[in-house]
This record gives structure tokens, C-alpha cells and sequence, in this order.
């Protein structure tokens, strides 16, 4: 007869996995129904899955993992889970509504700068002044390719107005960059600054990185007078 307490322990993990699961796709923005269709499971057993009163497999959870775009072991340890980014927008409606009067100040700079009269960058653009008007005090939300038009009479590009890193759209944005940045580096580097052993080198690059150009030329003088170079 099994022991309770490895039972009652088995329970637990149970939960806590499906609780990790529940929390990354929520983060993610999938339905229960989305996520038990890609792994190839009902959305009964899936939702089981998340109330802890059946467990998935490994092969599952490596699948789920790979369609939500986290860890895998973010879904089965919550020391793990605690290192993932936390977006939460809790009035989206009202952070839009802020983008787009922040958008509309940076049009209404960019003419400014130029020393362009409302009507006359209207008519560039191919608005009237009216109009130009409302999305500079962001009242109305720009359409993509008027926005492109706008910037473009501006001499700018669509990426000068990413807020990254600010609030919490910005922030999973600049995330994303970074994850894009980090793709793109040769394998040897991706695998070298994943290792932990590189903490320490990469805490001295960031450290070097924020010296002047003279304490540069100091340290390296340093570093020959100890070493015996010439």
C-alpha cells in the first residue's frame, strides 16, 4: 500500500506544476482549449492538467513549453518560474489611450522642429488641418500606413516612437529586441554568456563598458607594467 505522505506529496507537485502552467499561459495569452489542441490532448484532460488532478508528461510539457515560448523547466520548478518577465496590464484601454497622445506630442514636435504650420504638413501628409489636429493631441489613434506617411514627411522611422523598456508593453518589447539580439549572436557566444561561469567576465565587460576612453588607456598601461610588456 503506497505511503500518504509520498501521495500527499505527489499531490502537491501536481499542483504546483499545474499552477506554473496556468500562470505561463495566462502570461502568454492562450486558452486552455489553444494549448490542449497543440500538444494533442483534450481540453478536459487539459484543464485537469492545471487543477492538479492529472499530471502531463515530460514530452507534453516540452511542447507546451515550446508554444509558450518559456523554459520548460519554468513549468515544472518555481524557483525557475520566479526568473520569468511579469506583464500586466491592468487597464489596457487606458495605456493606449496614453500611447497615443504621447504619438501625437512626437508629431507635433517633429513639425515644430521643421518649423511647419499645422495646415501645411496637413496637406503634405494628405490630411486636413483638422484632422492633423486630432492625432497631435491624441484624440484620434493613427492608422498604420498615415503614420508611416507622417513620419516619413518628418524624415523618421515608425521605431523612433518604441517607448522600450517603458511601462509594461515597452518593457516586453525591449525584452523581445534583447531575445532577438541575443538569437542572432554566433552559437559559441549564445552558449559562452549562458553559462554561468561567465557572470563574473561579463560583470567586468559591463564594468569596462562605462569607462572613459583616458581610464581605458590607464588600465591597459597598468595591466603591460605588471605583465612585462612593452
Amino acid at each position: 500500500m503506497p505511503d500518504p505522505s509520498s501521495l500527499d506529496t505527489s499531490l502537491l507537485r501536481r499542483m504546483t506544476i499545474g499552477r506554473l502552467i496556468r500562470a505561463a499561459r495566462e502570461a502568454a495569452g492562450r486558452s486552455q482549449k489553444d494549448c490542449a489542441r497543440f500538444i494533442g490532448v483534450s481540453s478536459k484532460k487539459f484543464a485537469a492538467y492545471e487543477d492538479g488532478t492529472h499530471e502531463p508528461t515530460f514530452i507534453e510539457l516540452e511542447a507546451l513549453a515550446h508554444y509558450l515560448n518559456v523554459p520548460v523547466h519554468a513549468l515544472i520548478y518555481e524557483e525557475e518560474a520566479k526568473h520569468l518577465p511579469q506583464v500586466q496590464v491592468n487597464n489596457l484601454q487606458t495605456l493606449m489611450q496614453l500611447r497615443s497622445r504621447v504619438i501625437g506630442a512626437r508629431l507635433k514636435q517633429a513639425r515644430m522642429e521643421r518649423g511647419e504650420s499645422l495646415k501645411a504638413a496637413a496637406q503634405a501628409i494628405g490630411l486636413t488641418g483638422g484632422q492633423l489636429n486630432a492625432y497631435e493631441l491624441g484624440r484620434r489613434p493613427i492608422a498604420i500606413t498615415l503614420l508611416e506617411r507622417a513620419m516619413a514627411h518628418y524624415g523618421l522611422r515608425l521605431n523612433q516612437l518604441l517607448d522600450l523598456g517603458i511601462g509594461p508593453i515597452g518593457e516586453s518589447q525591449l525584452r523581445l529586441e534583447q531575445h532577438a539580439r541575443f538569437d542572432a549572436l554566433p552559437d559559441e557566444t549564445r552558449a559562452f554568456i549562458a553559462s554561468p561561469s561567465a557572470a563574473p567576465y561579463l560583470k567586468l565587460a559591463m564594468h569596462l563598458s562605462k569607462l572613459s576612453a583616458d581610464d581605458l588607456r590607464g588600465l591597459a598601461k597598468a595591466l603591460r607594467a605588471i605583465t612585462g610588456d612593452a
